[in-house]
């Protein structure tokens, strides 16, 4: 498939991708090809890391207040033969 763009680069750009296409034996066109097939790959890459979700997210199912309730829950679920010892408070 051949397409056609038209594109009108820096001044500086342009001088830069002749010289570079010079200095490797190859046409523009070929550097410019390569260089948005390597930025299409960066691009796929990222958008896979942005997919792949936290491995740890979900691993412990809890209420959305566990935090908040912490010390209740622990005071209500926690008995003597949990290995748990009550301190006294510190006066």
């Amino acid at each position: 498939m051949k397409s056609t763009f038209n594109w009108n680069p820096e001044q500086t750009l342009l001088e830069k991708l002749i010289n570079l296409a010079s200095k490797r034996g190859q046409s523009p066109e070929s550097i410019i090809s390569e260089a948005v097939r390597s930025y299409l790959e960066i691009q796929s890459l990222e958008t896979v890391n942005d997919a792949v979700s936290d491995p740890l997210i979900g691993l412990f199912a809890a209420t959305p207040d566990l935090a908040i309730n912490s010390e209740d829950i622990l005071e209500n679920e926690v008995t003597e033969k949990s290995g748990w010892t009550w301190k006294k408070p510190q006066q």
